[in-house]
């Protein structure tokens, strides 16, 4: 509720003396002092005057801590202790949210009517308590404790009690007040927080400690749940301490309470990936594999929907897995259709590595893993889809079937207007596909025919690459030979794009080859520049062609990256991957050759020590092989 504006009225000098605590000003504004005249004595009518937010003379004095002025305003009129500004605030709650202890203990002195006045509450339905916990004012609270303890049962708009707001401010030294003053006299109230929450369910976010303390207080607020039918070991379960949840768990059928959606203590675990509280929960609750929420969801389900990979790999461990490993909940899927379905691919390894799982179970939908992944290829390839041909390609290797409704219903179904319709792109995306592969061929044959260093002309090595004998020469044959394989058998995987029904998974799984075909070409390019280097002037030269090839690589990579990333065609992610990678070894690779070279001019006294790309080093000589 926003708050009201009400007319200035309050004297100018009534507010600067209450504002600065000029209590010889306040005297002469309301006429008492000596030489006040009869006149002077009419002012006194002004200290009823209120700023434009509705606060009067004792609202500010009290406020800022001003006990004379306090004093004095309130023997003029005792009627303004009840006085409320435009948020509904008392003199009290004022002096209680700024923690001026001696002014509020004069103000519940002089209160006409103490539970009334003591007990007032603001726009926000708050108390002077719940200022004072609210600010971390500990003697204020005392005070109010000693003088009504029935404060600690007023709760604000949302329900929300001084109690709850204290362990919600992690204050334990207020939390003993106020269970300490209140133990005989608590109500529900006292303990409540907002959603039909406890002081128990707030406490398990702070302490054990505190938490036992609370049971031992009120032994019932372990069973009691929120609106959405929880208690306070569902919200243990969700946190990253363990203790909290061994406190509670004293009491072992707390964890078989399922909340409003069916979901127990242990499901709120696996599902906040608390591995420690999952294993203390399977420990208690000897049958959690028979716990199941109103999505019939077991907690490998639960898990593996919100990717808890350790957790996963926890509850695959124990003997009571098997039943839970096959489980189908409400939609028929088990723990590795929604693995599939979510794209986990940790998940899904565990998952496979396990004999025990069964690859064919068909779901409500009368879809198996593997239909469930081949559903999911999108006509965008965006390069999510990689993760999604692996799981393909393993659930292929691992010999999972597809369900022959699904495939009967694909038969009968809209295959065909849905090939019409994707036959546009596939063309564009293959061609380019398949140019980037011829590239990619012919490149490493001509780089595998005339390797860097030529060849050895005489002596018993003739004939030999002049470099054969460098790691950085292998490490360019591999690379290159990588990048022949690859771009090979892509051009043979892109075949099948034109013969089988199965084109996009084909098509992608031949983008993914050529990708890591391009990769490999960066590689032995890299390679062959560093082989390539004159050490003798490898700090200078060195330097240059760092800056070249950052000058060169840069500006392309950035051009090509923003135009694919503004582009709609459907192969925009694999390309703007593969120029992202390109520049990133670009920068790599010549940070570590300007690196070498900074070690060898810092210490020159052991250059012989080292065996650098391109050369070998001998003392003073320096034997170059150039290309």
């Amino acid at each position: 509720m926003a708050a009201r504006h009400t007319p200035h009225t309050m004297d100018h000098r009534l507010l600067k003396a209450v504002s600065t605590g000029d209590a010889g000003l306040l005297e002469g504004v309301l006429g008492l002092q000596s030489s006040a005249t009869a006149e002077q004595g009419e002012e006194r009518c002004l200290i009823k005057g209120v700023t434009a937010e509705g606060s009067s003379a004792l609202h500010i004095a009290a406020s800022c801590g001003y006990l004379e002025l306090v004093k004095t305003v309130c023997t003029q009129d005792i009627s303004l202790i009840k006085a409320r500004n435009n948020l509904l605030d008392t003199p009290l709650i004022c002096a209680a949210r700024a923690g001026h202890v001696d002014v509020a203990d004069y103000l519940m002195q002089c209160a006409m009517d103490e539970q009334e006045d003591l007990r007032a509450r603001n726009l926000d339905g708050e108390t002077a308590m719940h200022e004072a916990v609210r600010n971390g004012h500990v003697l204020i609270l005392q005070r109010l404790m000693s003088r009504d303890s029935g404060l600690a049962a007023v709760v604000d708009e949302n329900g929300v009690s001084p109690l709850y707001l204290a362990l919600a401010s992690n204050r334990a030294d207020m939390v003993k007040i106020l269970i300490g003053e209140s133990s005989n006299s608590a109500t529900p109230e006292s303990y409540s927080g907002p959603d039909g929450q406890t002081a128990l369910h707030a406490a398990v976010y702070v302490s054990a400690e505190i938490s036992k303390s609370l049971q031992r207080w009120k032994p019932t607020l372990a069973r009691a749940v929120d609106r959405y039918g929880r208690t306070a070991l569902h919200y243990a379960a969700l946190a990253k301490d363990l203790e909290p949840v061994k406190c509670l768990l004293a009491n072992s059928l707390l964890a078989y309470i399922p909340d409003n959606e069916g979901l127990y203590p242990v499901h709120m675990s696996a599902i906040s990936g608390n591995v420690s509280v999952v294993c203390k929960f399977m420990e208690i609750c000897l049958n959690y594999d028979e716990l199941l929420d109103n999505k019939r969801r077991n907690i490998l389900h639960c898990a593996v929907e919100h990717g808890r990979v350790q957790t996963v790999w926890h509850i695959c461990r124990t003997p009571k897995s098997v039943r839970m490993m096959n489980a189908r909940d409400g939609e028929g899927n088990t723990p590795l259709h929604l693995a599939v379905k979510h794209g986990r691919t940790m998940i899904f390894s565990f998952l496979m590595i396990d004999t025990r799982v069964n690859l064919d179970v068909i779901n409500n939908e009368g879809l198996t893993p593997l239909d469930v992944a081949f559903s999911k290829l999108h006509n965008n390839y965006t390069f999510s889809s990689f993760t999604n041909t692996s799981i393909i390609t393993c659930l292929t290797l691992c010999e999972a079937s597809g369900s022959p409704c699904h495939q009967a219903r694909n038969l009968a179904g809209n295959w065909c207007s849905e090939e019409k319709k994707e036959s546009g792109s596939h063309g564009n995306v293959s061609q380019s596909i398949l140019y980037i592969s011829i590239f990619n061929v012919i490149g490493s044959l001509a780089a595998a025919s005339t390797p860097p260093g030529g060849y050895v002309g005489e002596g018993k090595d003739a004939g030999k690459p002049a470099l054969g004998g460098r790691t950085g020469f292998w490490i360019f044959m591999i690379a290159n030979s990588m990048s022949f394989y690859l771009s090979t058998i892509s051009i043979f995987v892109f075949v099948f794009t034109r013969l089988t029904r199965h084109r996009r998974f084909y098509l992608i799984l031949s983008a993914a080859l050529v990708f890591g075909a391009v990769l490999f070409m960066v590689i032995a390019f890299a390679t062959v520049v560093g082989l390539t280097l004159d050490p003798a002037n490898s700090w200078v030269d060195e330097s240059i062609i760092f800056w070249l090839v950052s000058n060169l690589a840069f500006p392309i990579c950035l051009r090509v990256a923003m135009q694919l990333w503004t582009s709609k065609h459907p192969w925009q992610d694999i390309s703007k991957t593969v120029a992202q990678v390109i520049l990133l070894v670009y920068v790599v690779r010549a940070s570590i050759i300007s690196l070498q070279s900074l070690v060898k001019s810092v210490l020159p006294g052991r250059q012989e020590a080292f065996s650098w790309t391109g050369c070998v080093i001998q003392g003073d000589a320096v034997l170059l092989y150039p290309t």
